[in-house]
């Protein structure tokens, strides 16, 4: 009985403390003094210019991909480019794939569905690539001591500090005479980097787990590939997650390198930047930006359905256990 009550009284304090804790973060949020009522005005005002600035461009693009190239012209003559259009034209969206070519190195037309075909292509080559390098590098000199260990890592914070911008040429030289210029094979071996943004977070990830998981394997008769693949590996899938969704991204938004290394597999960020420098001397600027909508929808949907993930999913510092 005299349990029952005090289990009562402790239930009641409780409530009441988490009452009082609720009012106090009320509190906080609501009763500003004069000039944090200011501050959080000028805040409020900074940041919704900041938004809007970003949707803007969305809606100019939206609009204007429907309307017809006379349309689009007299609006831009006019000031009325942000008009609605007369007649929707969402034919516009599908002529981007019937109509929209660019000619490659021998003179064969690349239509839009063939860069659909190699955006995707180089992107999942790259992020897998990459992934599995950093995880391995990260891996091995978070868990593993041998003589090069330090170096290793050295060079790999050096690569990442220090700019290459420099060494374009050269390394332009070093592929084309390796035979991997303008073939597919040289995505798999320069996104095959251990030593990338990605080594950094999984290197801090795998230190932070300790080694006995693998000592548990090496008992039960397994040995390190199964510790590795069976035990660590999925351990460090949620930040492998978000690395992927990140690598996605700037893969299927770079245009720079499929259009200096790979000019007969352009992709769609490449082929939109070529058709772009042939819109200025006339062009159909409606279907120009049906595709560039048509391009960045992946990435919205990806960043809409994982961005809880992107924001979570980071465990760059600290020793667990």
């Amino acid at each position: 009985m005299r349990k029952k009550k005090f289990n009562n009284e402790n239930s009641t304090f409780s409530k009441k403390r988490k009452r009082k804790i609720l009012t106090s973060e009320n509190f906080v949020l609501t009763k500003r003094g004069p000039a944090a009522k200011v501050l959080f005005g000028i805040v409020s005002v900074i940041f919704t210019i900041y938004a809007l600035s970003l949707i803007l461009p969305f809606g100019f693009l939206i609009l204007n991909s429907l309307k017809e190239p006379s349309e689009y012209i007299n609006g831009l003559i006019n000031g009325t480019i942000f008009k609605l259009p007369k007649s929707p034209q969402f034919l516009n969206y599908i002529k981007v794939f019937v109509e929209m070519k660019i000619p490659n190195t021998i003179g064969n037309d690349i239509s839009f569905l063939q860069m659909t075909f190699n955006s995707i292509w180089y992107t999942a080559a790259g992020v897998f690539c990459g992934i599995t390098a950093s995880a391995l590098v990260a891996y091995c000199l978070a868990k593993y001591t041998f003589k090069l260990r330090g170096i290793l890592y050295g060079i790999a914070i050096v690569t990442l500090t220090i700019p290459i911008v420099g060494s374009a040429g050269a390394s332009f030289k070093l592929f084309y005479d390796l035979k991997l210029y303008n073939t597919p094979l040289f995505v798999v071996v320069t996104s095959f980097n251990g030593f990338s943004f990605s080594f950094l977070i999984l290197y801090a990830f795998f230190k932070s787990i300790s080694w006995e998981y693998a000592e548990a394997v090496f008992i039960d008769g397994g040995g390190n590939f199964t510790a590795f693949t069976r035990v660590m590996l999925p351990q460090a899938f949620p930040p492998m997650v978000t690395l992927i969704i990140m690598s996605f991204i700037g893969a299927w938004n770079d245009y720079s390198t499929p259009l200096l290394y790979l000019p007969d597999y352009p992709t769609i960020a490449s082929g939109i930047y070529e058709i772009e420098t042939h819109l200025k001397r006339g062009g159909n600027y409606p279907m120009y930006f049906a595709s560039l909508i048509i391009s960045i929808i992946p990435v919205i949907i990806i960043y809409i359905a994982f961005s809880d993930k992107i924001m979570k999913n980071f465990t760059v510092g600290g020793l667990k256990g």
